[in-house]
């Protein structure tokens, strides 16, 4: 299942695959090689295409402890026709709400300051500072995303941040109050121009959290599914305090969410300034380095782990098959295109794949040309099984599969081991 490659492939830069795109150090090892795979989110507008297909190996940093996959594909190719929304999910709609409530209360704002979200996608979150009068700029290089967010009255530019776009957005508005960089910084193949960017923007008074998924959770969780080219980076507290160091911004606070899966808010202020340090993020990193997160040994257990698990999901899949079981999918995430794609499943496996999302619906997964269906279609089609691959909003999934298809129908994830899922 898991396979080296010796493909010639034209890498557009050294970064995180001759040395590290966080601190620059050339002490990268390997953590797993998923072989050559498909753009996850690059889904096909028709079933029979020539698909491209590129590395997908994930190194982790010695020096620094950054995770990383190498510059194989451009953010242009990848985001100018984004078809992911945040709001598709009540969780994620709610978290972000409790996220800009909180933060208001707190008394963080005064009259006059503003908050700037990069990769405000449709403007799930930056929605929420309206009615409080707060002047909301989000940066969505997603044309098509952007337009949504622009429809609720969201002053939102197209471009991909940078420390050029830090320099003009800074000229025009001055320093935000606030800067949200949820699940972004794990999409630039540049962190540091971006982490320079950001310290551009950050004034006396400026504070920045940054949200992304916790490579610990990835490494103890088992969620090699959520490895996939457009996260060309993937964080841990201890390489957030460095890269943050090397660039002007100090690390004072993280906070551990159980949203995607498991994820850390890191709280970021400029090193200019006088700084206190919340003991949560010697915490965190001695987490990390007792869980093993920089230990070439560990990870090679992992990757152990993951072939058994991507092996016994193929075997349950043709079983499946053979006794004559309708499987179907939900969630046409990135999740379920890795973990198709690394066991180079046959398309008549899984029937159709549903999804809430227009966007996706009546295209297909790349590269076997699974159908995306909506969730009425799926409703019709009398599964007898659903495999949920959004594993970490599957409660809120199962809920409504449930609701929808009745107590007969079985439902599944297969992240960590393959399991039933039942309603809350």
């Amino acid at each position: 299942m898991l396979h080296n490659t010796n493909a010639s492939i034209p890498f557009l830069e050294g970064r995180g695959r001759l040395f590290c795109r966080g601190c620059s150090g050339r002490n990268l090892f390997s953590a797993i090689n998923l072989g050559d795979l498909p753009i996850a989110n690059e889904l096909l507008s028709r079933q029979e295409v020539e698909i491209d297909k590129y590395p997908l190996h994930l190194r982790v940093c010695a020096e620094c402890g950054l995770g990383q996959v190498a510059d194989v594909v451009t953010p242009e190719r990848i985001f100018r026709d984004y078809r992911y929304l945040s709001s598709m999910s009540t969780t994620f709609l709610k978290h972000a709400k409790d996220f800009v409530d909180s933060q208001v209360e707190s008394g963080l704002f005064s009259p006059g300051e503003w908050v700037l979200e990069i990769a405000s996608n449709d403007g799930y979150l930056l929605k929420n500072f309206l009615p409080y009068g707060i002047k909301a700029v989000g940066i969505e290089p997603a044309e098509n995303v952007a337009e949504i967010s622009r429809a609720l009255g969201i002053d939102t530019i197209s471009e991909f941040f940078s420390n050029q776009l830090a320099q003009e957005l800074l000229g025009k508005y001055g320093h935000p109050k606030l800067i949200v960089a949820n699940n972004v910084m794990a999409h630039v193949p540049d962190l540091r121009d971006f982490v320079k960017g950001l310290a551009v923007l950050c004034g006396p008074k400026t504070q920045i959290s940054v949200e992304n998924p916790s490579l610990a959770n990835i490494l103890l969780g088992l969620q090699f599914d959520t490895i996939y080219h457009e996260h060309y980076s993937y964080l841990s507290a201890t390489s957030v305090k460095r890269i943050s160091y090397l660039n002007g911004l100090h690390l004072f606070k993280v906070e551990q969410l159980n949203i995607h899966g498991g994820s850390n808010r890191y709280w970021l202020n400029s090193s200019k300034e006088e700084n206190f340090t919340d003991p949560s993020v010697d915490r965190v990193i001695k987490f990390e380095e007792v869980s093993g997160l920089f230990a070439v040994k560990q990870w090679e257990n992992y990757s152990s782990k993951v072939a058994g698990i991507l092996i016994g999901f193929l075997e349950w899949l043709r079983a499946g098959k053979v006794n004559n079981k309708r499987i179907y999918g939900y969630g046409a995430a990135a999740k379920a295109s890795t973990i198709l794609n690394s066991i180079e499943v046959d398309p008549n496996l899984v029937l159709a794949i549903a999804d809430v999302s227009v966007e996706k619906q009546e295209r297909f997964m790349p590269p076997h040309g699974i159908q995306i269906i909506s969730p009425q279609k799926l409703f019709q089609e009398n599964p007898t099984d659903v495999v949920i691959f959004p594993w970490n909003i599957k409660t809120e999934i199962a809920n409504y599969l449930r609701s929808n298809l009745g107590e007969e129908v079985h439902l599944w994830c297969a992240i960590p081991e393959m399991h039933e899922v039942k309603p809350a």
